[in-house]
């Protein structure tokens, strides 16, 4: 329990509990289906199961370049008795015949079986088979890749280039997809400034804005969301409620960044209180324990730190995990990889934590990974000088060094 005024964060969720009660608000959007060609879908959500329409091979086919063969014809072959057999260039072959064929051709009729060129030696009008072959060796039979019928991509899969090009095979040139996710980004707080011309110097506490701009980048890696950015509104409750509803009005979701604190200028929990109701409020969690979500004007809000590294903690921890649950998401998780610890890394009881860290190749064995050990959610350092990070979870009391862990790479 944690009490800090009358703004104070009276309890913290746990992390799983905020990734739950968001995705349940999330799971109420409703997303348009269109229908677009395959290749404009890279990065899209697929709105409905892919089905094959055709066998992939749609015929048997050679696997290489060589001979079709009987196979029964080779099965004595060896290097000092080698199977001798009649080249034609007829559709159709029989016993003691061979044709030749290249790779993915289909295999004349009579043949069940391919010798690879290089087990044999033209001579003449035959060639001499130094190696046998099994029934169906060096063949891909017809629907051996996927049948006609068959479901090929799932609904709610992101499609990527190891999707797309199946999803042609199978016969398909549109498929049905949602339309993008819409997120308006506003930032809160009157010690915000955006960098440009006029601001090469800063005044006492002021600064420039790189919250927003963590959101903005990590929102926009993914295709299938359209994040858009409202700029800075300084600390006024009726300029902050008119910026988040503008927003609101054009998007499904909006992002908050800042005023999510206890202080009187934080105005936050002022806008959710007369506008709107908590989804919670304060996670268990570190960096980002303000992290917080409402429902204003019947929409999901995310409230983010004004911290760069707490926001990036807010939406991998919480947003991102709360969005593949509400829209059923494939194939959309972190690479994990298992890596040797080189330091002690402590938890906080009772937190989530999650710790940037820098993986890198170890010597004749696991590979390395490297806590970013300076302290505090502010720092972007931790962020622009490392690929990966660790989570602690609540109830761990951390690892020791050595320790072999999981590690969660930064995806694209």
């Amino acid at each position: 329990m944690f009490t800090l005024g009358v703004k104070g964060i009276k309890e913290l969720v746990s992390v799983r509990e905020a990734v739950s009660r968001l995705a349940k608000v999330l799971a109420k959007i409703e997303l348009d289906v269109e229908e677009v060609e395959v290749l404009e879908a890279y990065g899209r959500v697929l709105a409905s199961d892919v089905v094959a329409l055709v066998d992939h091979p749609g015929f048997d086919r050679s696997a290489v370049d060589g001979y079709a063969v009987v196979s029964s014809d080779t099965y004595s072959a060896s290097m000092f008795n080698p199977a001798e057999l009649e080249v034609v260039e007829a559709p159709a072959i029989g016993p003691g015949k061979a044709r030749p064929v290249s790779t993915g051709e289909p295999l004349p009729s009579g043949a069940d079986a391919v010798v690879m060129e290089e087990d044999v030696k033209r001579v003449g009008g035959k060639i001499l088979v130094y190696k046998p072959v099994a029934r169906g060796s060096n063949v891909s039979r017809r629907g051996e890749d996927f049948a006609s019928g068959e479901v090929l991509v799932r609904a709610g899969t992101v499609l990527d280039f190891r999707k797309i090009p199946i999803i042609y095979a199978s016969g398909h040139s549109t498929v049905r997809v949602f339309r993008k996710l819409r997120v308006g980004v506003v930032t809160v707080g009157s010690e915000v400034v955006e960098p440009g011309p006029d601001t090469a110097s800063l005044g006492r506490g002021r600064v420039f804005n790189s919250t927003a701009y963590v959101v903005l980048s990590y929102l926009r890696r993914l295709p299938f969301i359209e994040a858009r950015y409202y700029g800075v509104v300084p600390d006024d409750l009726g300029l902050l409620a008119d910026f988040v509803a503008r927003a609101l009005a054009l998007n499904d979701v909006v992002v908050t960044t800042g005023g999510t604190g206890p202080g009187e200028t934080d105005l936050v929990y002022d806008l959710v209180e007369t506008r709107g109701a908590w989804v919670f409020r304060g996670v268990a969690m570190r960096p980002g324990r303000p992290t917080s979500a409402s429902v204003i004007d019947g929409k999901p809000v995310l409230h983010l730190s004004g911290f760069p590294l707490a926001a990036w903690v807010g939406l991998e921890g919480v947003f991102r995990p709360a969005l593949v649950e509400a829209l059923g998401l494939k194939g959309f998780s972190n690479q994990v990889v298992y890596a040797k610890l080189t330091r002690r890394l402590p938890n906080q009881a009772g937190y989530t934590t999650f710790v940037r860290s820098t993986l890198t190749t170890g010597v004749g064995g696991l590979p390395l990974v490297e806590p970013f050990m300076l302290r505090g959610s502010g720092l972007l350092r931790s962020l622009a000088e490392t690929n990966s990070y660790i989570r602690l979870e609540e109830g761990s009391e951390g690892f020791e060094e050595g320790d072999v862990v999981p590690v969660y790479l930064d995806w694209p």
